[in-house]
């Protein structure tokens, strides 16, 4: 009888152990293919969701016009200065006697 009941814990101890292995050292599930960003001009990608969403509506492509006038008129005005020439190294400290 000891040595069915020792048969039996092994084999369930086993059983959890490997069970215990896959769990832990299975291989990831296989990723979906990347969505290429590159090639969506006046489309607009929506990030939101931790993942890019392609969207290509009405609603957002007016809104996307919208967005860019108003960009346009705020920096019909913007000039930038000429940038300033850098100023000499300041003289090395005295020396300490």
């Amino acid at each position: 009888m000891k040595r069915v009941l020792l048969a039996v814990l092994l084999v369930l101890l086993a059983g959890a152990a490997a069970w215990w292995g896959w769990r832990r050292f299975r291989p990831p599930p296989p990723s979906p293919p990347p969505v290429d960003l590159t090639q969506h001009d006046g489309q607009t990608i929506d990030f939101s969701s931790g993942r890019p969403v392609v969207k290509d509506t009405a609603a957002e492509r007016a809104a996307l016009e919208k967005t860019a006038a108003e960009m346009a008129d705020a920096a019909q005005g913007v000039t930038f200065d000429a940038p300033k020439k850098k100023a000499e190294a300041p003289p090395a400290p005295p020396a300490r006697k």
